[in-house]
């Protein structure tokens, strides 16, 4: 084989032959049968490399490869010329590649086109691509919550992508940022490469640049050096824009931004309470405030004095290990107030307890105490059995005690964060309790596998750095 045709075959089997470089290797093997002889060779070798590495799409484009060569069994053959029929065999099977073997095996390579190169920092929320550094990568989506990863094309573009961001990876030369900020680099070999937005798409023409979604709309461009074309998507119109230059894309329209004079985005206030309002704010840790949990069975394993436990087992699951929280809120400030919106928060923590992937996204509910003689449960002996409005089950409450006050949601795999309820619902029970007090529970109503199933964690009282559960309000007068 000459260096040339190896050259080839090699680049072929690597997944980056180029049009015209296809285009020799067509007519290499046509013009000459041992060409055709050492392409087939070549590649049936690379296909059974593979085949023992355990690649079953490989085996299966390889089939039609090797079959030529194996199963030509001539009935008229004559004895004396089995290397004339050896070369016929050959030349069938390159021919074979020629026509079919060279799509399939560059459609098998270019299924994945581009490689994680670095993931500085990064915390991952789902996605469907590979994350760990060094990974192949084909089409799918990353959302990264924090950190920067560095992703290169086989053509050569670098992009390095800022969390938080969602990022969908298309083909070989195109991808779309959903949300967040990117910086791409692309160097001759990658001109044309596409970056999609919601609101426009950026062609590269050799450039460095740098690419922001916001609000899941609009789109800020900023050259850095080069050349871009970014087509608007609603009227099409196409800007080119040289190093330096930055505009805002935005569904209607598209605007000049000087890059330069960026600066950072600003919190609006709240609007001003009208008169005779305030906020108050209350917590577990605020006066007689008062937090836990209890647990399907007594003195169970892996307590914690600084997280609240909620769990909720499958009816066939171990019932010993459903957890429910206890809050407990001193209304002490609210005397003569009636309040007139409420929110209250829990924040979410990691607990290392069980499997996240055997919980699906789980629904939460929070109830208000409703017998005000139950208020008085106590914190440091908090039981199951003598728990205040407990009811069987991991969900389970006594409803002639209690009220559903909301509701929120935590998907699969979220493990921080704070979780919040504001309803109707909830400033009403507030506005019932007589006694300057209010007790509300949390439980768990998404049953895990009962496999070993993940235990959610919310920060209490005691908890040294995350806020404890926290009441706000306004409220006015009665």
């Amino acid at each position: 084989m000459t260096d040339e045709l190896q050259a080839l075959c090699s680049a072929l089997v690597e997944g980056s032959l180029a049009p015209e470089q296809g285009r020799r290797l067509e007519e290499l093997t046509l013009a000459d049968p041992a060409a055709r002889r050492a392409v087939a060779e070549y590649l049936n070798l690379h296909a059974s490399l593979k085949w023992a590495a355990g690649d079953p799409a490989v085996l299966a484009s390889s089939v039609p490869v090797a079959a030529p060569v194996e199963h030509i069994r001539p009935a008229e053959a004559a004895p004396r010329r089995p290397s004339l029929l050896r070369a016929a065999g050959w030349a069938v099977a390159a021919c074979v590649l020629v026509g079919v073997g060279f799509a399939a095996y560059s459609a098998n390579q270019r299924r994945e086109f581009a490689r994680l190169v670095e993931s500085s920092g990064c915390k991952w929320e789902s996605g469907t691509l590979p994350t760990e550094p060094g990974a192949r990568l084909g089409a799918g989506r990353f959302r990264l919550a924090e950190g920067v990863a560095k992703v290169v094309f086989d053509n050569g573009a670098e992009l390095r992508l800022e969390g938080p961001a969602d990022l969908e990876l298309r083909a070989g030369n195109r991808c779309t940022l959903h949300s967040g900020r990117l910086v791409a680099r692309c160097p001759d070999s990658a001109k044309g490469f596409f970056v999609d937005t919601p609101s426009a798409s950026l062609k590269d023409l050799g450039t460095e640049f740098g690419v922001s979604v916001t609000d899941g709309k609009t789109s800020d461009v900023q050259v850095f050096e080069g050349r871009v074309d970014v087509t608007h998507g609603k009227t099409g119109k196409v800007e080119q824009l040289l190093t330096g230059r930055g505009m805002r894309f935005t569904p209607d329209d598209a605007t000049p931004i000087d890059p330069k004079a960026e600066a950072p985005r600003t919190v609006e206030p709240p609007p001003p309470l009208p008169a005779g309002q305030r906020l108050v704010t209350l917590s577990t840790a605020a006066g007689r405030g008062k937090d836990g949990y209890v647990s399907g069975k007594p003195n169970l394993l892996h307590r914690s004095d600084v997280l609240l436990l909620v769990k909720c087992c499958t009816p066939k699951g171990l019932p010993d290990h459903n957890r429910k929280a206890y809050v407990g809120l001193d209304l002490a400030p609210l005397a003569g107030a009636r309040v007139l919106s409420a929110t209250l928060t829990f924040t979410q923590t990691p607990t290392g307890m069980g499997f996240v992937s055997e919980v699906p996204d789980s629904t939460f509910s929070v109830y208000g105490l409703t017998d005000p003689a139950l208020d008085t449960w106590p914190e440091n002996n908090l039981l199951w059995e003598s728990a205040p409005a407990n009811a069987p089950g991991g969900a389970g409450v006594n409803p002639a005690k209690t009220r559903l006050v909301g509701q929120f949601h935590v998907k699969q795999g979220v493990l921080s964060g704070a979780c919040s309820v504001s309803t109707p619902e909830l400033a009403e029970f507030l506005n019932t309790r007589k006694t300057g007090y209010a007790t509300f529970l949390l439980v768990r109503d998404t049953p895990g596998s009962g496999r070993n199933d993940y235990v959610h964690g919310f920060a209490g009282r005691d908890h040294p750095t995350l806020p404890p559960p926290t009441l706000k309000l306004v409220v006015g007068a009665k």
